[in-house]
């Protein structure tokens, strides 16, 4: 186990310094000066207050500018972001927290938007933990959010609540966003998300058909793939005996045993491709045997060895989120955390005088591994100890493993 968290430290902060990515970009300070440079590209989920960036590719010096300083930055190829003043609805659409009022929650701030489509009408998008707001812009009508708000309505005579929604952009765009192109119809069609109203400004912006199919089919798309795999999974178990009744404990021989299985993965499509939920299911098995002592005589405590015997199977379900490092175009490490469920563990242990029949738990796992174009990968992944005897309060087991595993993307 401490071999393998050596191994995991030692590819992550090998690749945490590989992977950093420097990519050439821009930024404008308050005074108007364009400063051309290298930005640390990290691909940013949530709207950025700040970014690194060197003079030059090959600086060891890294600088960092905050919006305070900045009024906008852009990475070439990438995400451009534009600060602005303005005020911005920050009301909760959870539905443990939703308001009873259509009216926005109005709060003046100043932040950094991402710009989606740029032209005559301009789109912004804004995004912090769990606030997601649409801004745009005109030649005549200044930065400011389109209005969406998720609300209850409760019936005065009734008491029945139903979610309704503010859908006040509509008019918006239908006042400030419309041309020849756009009919009423299709304004009254659109939804309060990316790709719909991308499509629906580049449009106001005479954008042709193929630029907008272009647009709207590559933004916020994640990647979902299919995996098969299989390799060698080194096993060991010990079986703690009920002391009190005379048993001793149990160490079984190591074993090494095939594995196999399936994994499906999603990749999020934001911060560069580095994240990543996965969800597999394996085959496991192990079987030994040993002899164990059983107390003979309680006066000189001597215990009498006898044969015993115990033999697994089951699949192992595990649940995981993976992180991606990029050493290069083709290549990546990579490092993950799980928990697995067990599925039909069927678990025995026999011996002269018990006959038992295990319920197993599930455990944790960590893993690190090699992909190679998205295609082959190669992993060690560690699964913590687990109790088979679940159900047998006065015995319990230790069942780890190491796995070996090398998996092909089949979808």
């Amino acid at each position: 186990m401490k071999k393998l968290l050596l191994l995991v430290l030692f590819l992550y902060f090998s690749a945490l310094n590989a992977q950093i990515s420097f990519e050439k970009g821009y930024f404008i300070s308050n005074d108007g000066t364009k400063t051309e440079c290298f930005i640390k590209n990290i691909d940013w989920y949530n709207n950025p207050v700040d970014f690194k960036y060197k003079t030059s590719i090959n600086d060891t010096d890294i600088k960092t500018e905050t919006i305070a300083t900045v009024k906008e930055f852009g990475v070439e190829n990438g995400a451009t972001f534009k600060r602005a003043k303005v005020k911005i609805d920050i009301s909760d659409n959870r539905l443990e927290n939703i308001s009873t009022s259509k009216n926005p929650v109005w709060k003046e701030d100043t932040i950094f938007l991402k710009i989606l489509v740029e032209g005559k009408a301009t789109l912004y998008y804004y995004l912090n933990k769990d606030v997601a707001r649409f801004f745009y812009e005109t030649a005549n009508v200044p930065t400011e959010q389109l209005v969406y708000k998720e609300f209850l309505l409760v019936n005065d005579q009734t008491g029945a609540q139903t979610t309704e929604e503010n859908n006040y952009f509509k008019q918006q765009l239908f006042n400030n966003v419309k041309n020849e192109n756009i009919s009423e119809n299709e304004i009254k069609k659109l939804t309060y998300k990316t790709e719909p109203l991308v499509k629906h400004f580049l449009k106001y912006n005479n954008a042709d058909a193929s630029t907008i199919e272009k647009a709207t089919s590559t933004k916020n798309k994640g990647i979902f793939s299919l995996k098969v795999s299989a390799g060698a999974s080194f096993n060991s178990l010990t079986v703690d005996g009920a002391e009190s009744a005379g048993y001793q404990n149990v160490k079984y021989d190591n074993k090494t045993e095939p594995t196999f299985g399936l994994e499906g993965e999603y990749i999020f499509p934001f911060n560069k491709n580095k994240w990543s939920v996965f969800l597999g299911l394996f085959y496991q098995k192990y079987k030994a045997s040993q002899d164990y002592g059983v107390l003979y005589s309680v006066n000189d405590a001597k215990h009498v060895e006898h044969p015993s015997s115990v033999e697994y199977s089951g699949l192992s379900l595990p649940i995981g989120v993976r992180h991606y490092f990029f050493l290069n175009q083709n290549s990546k490490i990579f490092i993950n955390a799980l928990y697995a469920i067990t599925l039909n563990g069927k678990f025995t242990y026999e011996s002269k005088y018990v006959n038992l029949d295990g319920e197993a738990q599930g455990n944790f796992g960590v893993g690190a591994g090699y992909n190679f174009k998205n295609k082959i990968s190669a992993e060690i992944r560690y699964n913590s100890g687990k109790n088979l005897l679940n159900n047998y309060m006065p015995f319990s087991t230790n069942f780890s493993s190491v796995d070996l595993l090398f998996s092909y993307t089949i979808l």
